[in-house]
């Protein structure tokens, strides 16, 4: 469980500044990173699967190629963090972690649209989403 706490902590540090600043700290996130490859070698987070830990990395994988070839409609950091989540956590976890913040966003920013607080060309910060995609998370 303090291994899911320490990774709110990473995702809390990057959701506040994606959402004030719009740009995720990258020193963060490779920090965070780092720690959760130290963890897993260390034995700290169970036995190491190299297939398990390629596939956790997945999703974060998918949002660096969405992010190139949408031409940063999407951007980079949002794959950094989901690197660093599937680094933390297994599959299964990082996936509904990512399903969870694109469904909050998504139903925030139709509510946004319909109440005509927002364009439809505005960008909104993912990373806050992730956090409460993993906030989710930790209540099941």
């Amino acid at each position: 469980m303090w291994v899911e706490i320490l990774l709110f902590f990473f995702l809390a540090v990057c959701a506040v500044f994606d959402g004030l600043q719009k740009q995720i700290p990258l020193a963060a996130v490779w920090l965070g990173m780092m720690t959760a490859v130290c963890l897993r070698m260390g034995g700290v987070m169970g036995e190491i699967s190299l297939p398990s830990v390629a596939l956790s990395l997945a999703p974060g994988a998918v949002f660096w190629l969405l992010s190139f070839v949408t031409r940063e409609k999407v951007g980079y950091g949002d794959g950094w963090v989901l690197l660093m989540i599937g680094l933390f956590l297994d599959l299964p976890r990082c996936f509904f972690i990512l399903l969870a913040g694109l469904l909050i966003e998504s139903m925030a920013a139709l509510v946004l649209l319909a109440f005509r607080k927002i364009q439809r060309d505005r960008e909104i910060p993912f990373c806050p989403f992730l956090l409460l995609g993993m906030g989710v998370m930790l209540c099941f």
